[in-house]
């Protein structure tokens, strides 16, 4: 409350008369009014979120007849379900096509390297008789040397996956083995063994690049 100052009538001096709050004006009204327009109020806005179209009355105002609407849902349904076939077929055809480019390749790998080590089998037979001439050498760098190379070259053929077919006391195996003399056993065996290796064979996974000629006791 606000205080005007009066003449008082007794004493002649000013007393404080109480005025009334000022009334807004026609612009702080507007005000009140903007920012009320500005702002809606939550529920609206909810409703206005939650709002969705009513598909039976824009099935109800579309011209077409609801078996008309049935056909074209039932049509586009069998369009989409023809669209994922064709995807989903076309998603197989392209795993068994990367499927069978990988085993191609491997296949084709393995070939290479089995043409490679095919060649060098003679290689392999010269090194034998050189690391024999080097061992019964009385000169120990070159027996080193030779024994050096050797190790290196078939360290690398057995990374490849070449092995040496050479061992003895084992069963003969026709397709590993190559008979070439046979003994008789001290002792009668059950099968043949392979007691000695005249030249060693060679195998690159399960195939077999070269047999080794062997002598057999049975």
């Amino acid at each position: 409350m606000s205080e005007e100052r009066s003449e008082d009538s007794r004493t002649g001096e000013d007393a404080p008369v109480p005025v009334e709050d000022a009334v807004p004006g026609e612009q702080d009204l507007a005000a009140v009014d903007d920012a009320g327009d500005a702002a809606p109020e939550p529920d609206d806005v909810a409703e206005d979120a939650d709002e969705q179209p009513d598909w039976e009355v824009l099935a109800s105002e579309d011209p077409r007849s609801r078996a008309e609407l049935l056909a074209e849902l039932t049509e586009a349904e069998a369009r989409r379900d023809e669209y994922l076939e064709d995807v989903r077929r076309a998603r197989a055809e392209f795993d068994n096509y990367r499927k069978r480019v990988m085993r191609e390749g491997t296949s084709q790998r393995q070939a290479g390297i089995a043409e490679l080590a095919g060649k060098l089998l003679d290689v392999l037979d010269d090194f034998d008789r050189t690391l024999e001439a080097a061992n019964a050498s009385p000169d120990e760098s070159l027996k080193k040397g030779v024994e050096l190379v050797y190790g290196n070259l078939v360290h690398v053929l057995k990374s490849v996956g070449l092995e040496r077919i050479d061992e003895t006391g084992v069963a003969f195996d026709p397709q590993r083995h190559e008979a070439v003399q046979t003994k008789p056993a001290e002792e009668p065996r059950d099968e043949p063994v392979v007691v000695e290796v005249y030249r060693p064979g060679y195998a690159l996974g399960d195939r077999v690049l070269r047999a080794a000629m062997v002598v057999v006791e049975q």
